[in-house]
C-alpha cells in the first residue's frame, strides 16, 4: 500500500497537469474567438455588445472543470485583455476581476447549494437555481462590479461606457447582452468544448441527439423542420430591408422551436436556438429592420432572452413527462410482488421475436404450499427459481411472471426441448428453502410458439394444460405441429392436440354434408367436418372437445366456413334458398368482430348469403353475452337465417322461446330417439311444434332414424327431418351442383 501511495500521487498529478494544459489551450482560444464571433450594435452613437460571447466561454468552461477551469480562465482573459486594450497594470487587474469574479463567486454558491454535482444533470435538475445565478445575478454581478470600478477608477474612453458613463438604455442593452450571452449561448460552447476534451462524448453525443432524429420513424418531419428553419434565417439574415419579413417571418421561428420539443433532445434544440441567435444577431440588417432606438434593441433582446427560457422549461417539462410515462410504462409491464416482467411484457417481447420459443414452467403443488405458508413464500419460490435459471439463459431469453403456479420462459436459438429439460431436471434436483424448510417442489415444462391466427393468451392455456400432465413423469412436452415432435410423448391427449393444430395448419379437413330434407323431398345440407391425419380420418367426436378445450373453435370455424365458400363459388347454385347449414361453436361467437370477418368472406368469395343457414348452440342463443348477441344480430341483419341446434336440451324455456330470435329450431335427438315409445317426448315434441308455428319458426328434428320416428314427427308439424333414415353424412366431392 506504501509503495504505491507515490505512483498514484504522481499520476494524480500528472492528470492535473494534463487536464491544466488543455484547459488553458482550449481557453486561449475559444476567449479570443467567442470575443470576435460577439454581436454587436450602434446605441446612441456608442458600440455596444448584443451579446459579450467571452462570458459563454467562461460558463461553458465552469461547468465542464469546476475549479480546475479557474486559473486557465483568468489566464486567457488576462492575455486577452493585454492584446484588445491599452490600460495600466492596475486597470488591468480591475478590469479582471470585474470580468470573473462574479462568475467565480455564482459557481461558488451554486457548489454550496447543490453540493459537489451541481454541474450534472443539466438541465434536468435545479434548472431554477442555475438561470437565477448563472443566467441572471453573473451578468448583474459584472456590470455593477464594473459601475463601482468606474466610479472609482479612470479608464480609457473607448471602453468607459462599459463602466457605467452610457446612457441608462444603453446599460440596459448591456446588461441584456450578458443575460443573452449566459441563457442562449452558453450550451453553443458547452457541448463543442466537452467533445474536444473528451471525444468520446462526441460518439455518445451523436448516438443519443443526432442518430435518433434521422433513424426516427418521423424523421421526414425533421427533414421538412430543419428546411424551413434554414430557409426563414437565410432570409431574415439576406442584406435587404424588407420590414414585412423581419416582423411576420421572426414569430414563425419560434413556433419552429417549440415544434422540435417533443422530436429533439434538448443538446441539439439549445445548438440549433444559439447557432440561430447568433445568426440573426450578427447578421442583423434585415433582422433588426426598423429598430433605430436603444429601447427597441432591449425589447427584441428581452423577447429572445424570454423564449429562451421558455424553451428551456418546456424541454424539462417534456423530458419529465416522457421519464414519467416511461415509468408508468415500466410499472405496467413489470410485476409488482416477483419483479418479474408480466404478460403484457411477454405481449410487447414476441412482436419484436416472433420466432420465439414460449416454454411454461410449473410447480405443481406450489398452490397448496402456499395456502400453508402465505402468498409470499410463492414469491420467494419464484425469485429463487429466477435466480437459478438466470445464468442457463442466453442473450435476450428471460422469464416472465403468471398468476398462480407457473412461470413463462421464452428461449430463442435451437434444441429448445434440451434446454428446457436441463433446466427441469435442475430444478427438481434442489430444494427450495423458507423459513429454514425445505419445500418439495415437483416441476414440470412445455413448450411451443404462437402460430399465426392464434392469440397469446389461447396458447398459454394450451402450454399450461400440457406443463401441468408433465409435472409427474419431470419431463417436457412440446405443443408443436409437428407429429414427429409429440409422437414421443406419453399423452394421447396431446398427441391428438398436436395432429389437430398441424391439421389447422395444413388444411386437412374434409368437409361432409347430410342431408336435412323435406316430406317431398326437397331441402338443404348440414356441413359435418371430419379430420384427416397420418391417413386416418377422424370424427369429430375425437376433436371437437379438444378444439374447444384449447380455444382453437375461431380457427376451426373460420377454416370450415372459407372451404364451404370455394365449394360454393366453384359450384353456383342452379335455384335460389338455402342450399347448406354450418354450426358455429360457442367461444367463436364470443369473438368480437366474428360476424364481420363472416360477412367479408362471404363478400370475397361472391356467394349470397341466403345460401348458407348459421346453426348456433341454444346456449349462445340464450346467453347474456353481449358480444354474442351482437354478432347473433349482425349475421342476421346481413341476411343469413339462424337455426339453434340441440333445442330443448339447455337453456329453453317457455318464456325465452317467446323472446328468441331465430328462423329454425332444431330438436335434440334424445327428445326423438324415444319418441314412439315414450309419451314425454312425444308431448315435449308436440309442444315445441305448435310454440315455434306461433313464432313462424322452421322446425327440425334430428336423429330421424325409423319410418315410424318420420311418419309421427310430420304428425306434429315438423318442417324437416335429419338423420340416417334421411342420409347420411357423404364428402362434399359426391354432391352435385
Amino acid at each position: 500500500m506504501d509503495n504505491n501511495l507515490p505512483s498514484l500521487m504522481n499520476r494524480k498529478s500528472y492528470n492535473n497537469v494534463k487536464i491544466f494544459i488543455i484547459a488553458l489551450a482550449i481557453c486561449l482560444i475559444a476567449v479570443p474567438v467567442s470575443r470576435y464571433l460577439s454581436p454587436r450594435a450602434i446605441v446612441n452613437e456608442h458600440d455596444v455588445y448584443l451579446a459579450w460571447l467571452p462570458l459563454s466561454v467562461m460558463l461553458a468552461i465552469m461547468l465542464l472543470l469546476g475549479r480546475r477551469g479557474i486559473l486557465p480562465i483568468l489566464i486567457s482573459f488576462m492575455v486577452a485583455n493585454i492584446f484588445n486594450v491599452n490600460l495600466a497594470p492596475l486597470q488591468y487587474s480591475v478590469l479582471l476581476f470585474c470580468q470573473t469574479f462574479s462568475v467565480f463567486a455564482a459557481c461558488g454558491v451554486l457548489r454550496l447549494l447543490l453540493g459537489r454535482r451541481w454541474r450534472y444533470c443539466m438541465p434536468n435538475r435545479h434548472i431554477g437555481l442555475r438561470i437565477f445565478w448563472l443566467g441572471f445575478m453573473v451578468p448583474i454581478g459584472i456590470k455593477m462590479s464594473m459601475y463601482l470600478a468606474g466610479y472609482f477608477f479612470d479608464f480609457p474612453v473607448t471602453i468607459s461606457t462599459f463602466f457605467g458613463e452610457g446612457t441608462v438604455i444603453y446599460n440596459v442593452v448591456d446588461i441584456q447582452s450578458l443575460i443573452c450571452a449566459a441563457m442562449i449561448f452558453t450550451m453553443m460552447f458547452y457541448y463543442p468544448l466537452r467533445m474536444i476534451i473528451n471525444p468520446r462524448y462526441a460518439i455518445k453525443f451523436w448516438r443519443r441527439s443526432v442518430k435518433p432524429v434521422f433513424l426516427h420513424k418521423k424523421s421526414l418531419y425533421i427533414f421538412v423542420w430543419l428546411i424551413l428553419l434554414i430557409a426563414i434565417i437565410a432570409i431574415l439574415c439576406a442584406p435587404f430591408e424588407s420590414p414585412v419579413i423581419a416582423g411576420y417571418l421572426m414569430p414563425i421561428i419560434f413556433i419552429l422551436f417549440t415544434l422540435a420539443i417533443s422530436r429533439l433532445s434538448y443538446a441539439l434544440i439549445s445548438l440549433l436556438w444559439a447557432t440561430s441567435a447568433l445568426l440573426l444577431l450578427t447578421y442583423n440588417y434585415n433582422f433588426l429592420n426598423g429598430v433605430e432606438s436603444g429601447h427597441s434593441l432591449s425589447f427584441i433582446l428581452s423577447v429572445l432572452i424570454s423564449f429562451a427560457i421558455c424553451l428551456l422549461y418546456m424541454s424539462r417539462i417534456y423530458q419529465r413527462s416522457e421519464w414519467l410515462k416511461q415509468g408508468w410504462q415500466d410499472r405496467a409491464l413489470t410485476d409488482p410482488l416477483t419483479g418479474l416482467p408480466n404478460i403484457r411484457a411477454l405481449e410487447d417481447f414476441l412482436l419484436d421475436h416472433p420466432d420465439a420459443k414460449v416454454c411454461c414452467l410449473r410447480m405443481d403443488n406450489l398452490e397448496f404450499l402456499s395456502r400453508h405458508y402465505g402468498i409470499l413464500m410463492r414469491v420467494h419460490c419464484k425469485r429463487m427459481i429466477t435466480s437459478s435459471l438466470q445464468p442457463l439463459l442466453q442473450k435476450d431469453e428471460t422469464l416472465f411472471q403468471l398468476p398462480g403456479s407457473e412461470l413463462v420462459l421464452v428461449l430463442l436459438g435451437q434444441g429448445t426441448a434440451e434446454r428446457l429439460q436441463h433446466m427441469v431436471d435442475r430444478l427438481n434436483s434442489r430444494k427450495i428453502f423458507w423459513n429454514n424448510t425445505g419445500l418439495d417442489i415437483e416441476f414440470g415444462a412445455s413448450w411451443g410458439m404462437v402460430e399465426n391466427g392464434e392469440k397469446l393468451h389461447h396458447t398459454l392455456g394450451q402450454l399450461s394444460w400440457l406443463a401441468e400432465q408433465s409435472c409427474g413423469a419431470h419431463n417436457v412436452l412440446a405443443l408443436t405441429n409437428s407429429l414427429e415432435a409429440a409422437s414421443g410423448q406419453t399423452t394421447e391427449r396431446v398427441l391428438m392436440l398436436a395432429r389437430i393444430k398441424h391439421a389447422l395448419e395444413a388444411g386437412q379437413f374434409h368437409l361432409y354434408a347430410q342431408p336435412i330434407q323435406k316430406a317431398d323431398g326437397s331441402g338443404y345440407y348440414e356441413i359435418l367436418a371430419r379430420m384427416e391425419s397420418e391417413g386416418e380420418i377422424i370424427t369429430p367426436d375425437r376433436f371437437i372437445p379438444l378444439i374447444a378445450q384449447f380455444n382453437l373453435s375461431h380457427r376451426f370455424d373460420m377454416c370450415v366456413m372459407e372451404k364451404l365458400l370455394l365449394w360454393l363459388r366453384d359450384h353456383p347454385a342452379t335455384q335460389a334458398g338455402a342450399r347448406f347449414s354450418v354450426n358455429l361453436m360457442p367461444l367463436t361467437l364470443m369473438q368480437n368482430e366474428v360476424a364481420t370477418e363472416i360477412c367479408a368472406l362471404f363478400e370475397r368469395y361472391g356467394v349470397a348469403p341466403q345460401a348458407v343457414v348459421i346453426e348456433i348452440t341454444e346456449e349462445q342463443a340464450f346467453s347474456n353475452s353481449g358480444c354474442s348477441i351482437h354478432n347473433i344480430q349482425q349475421l342476421r341483419d346481413y341476411g343469413f337465417r339462424i337455426a339453434i341446434d340441440d333445442f330443448g336440451t339447455g337453456y329453453a324455456n317457455y318464456e325465452r322461446l317467446r323472446r328468441l330470435q331465430a328462423d329454425i329450431i332444431k330438436i335434440d335427438g334424445c327428445f326423438v330417439k324415444d319418441i314412439c315409445t315414450d309419451d314425454m317426448d312425444a308431448m315435449i315434441v308436440q309442444s315445441i311444434c305448435n310454440l315455434a308455428k306461433t313464432k313462424s319458426l322452421c322446425v327440425v328434428a334430428e336423429y330421424v332414424e325409423t319410418p315410424a320416428q318420420r311418419e309421427m314427427l310430420l304428425r306434429f308439424g315438423v318442417d324437416y327431418l335429419q338423420g340416417y333414415l334421411i342420409g347420411k353424412p357423404k364428402p362434399m366431392e359426391e354432391l352435385r351442383a
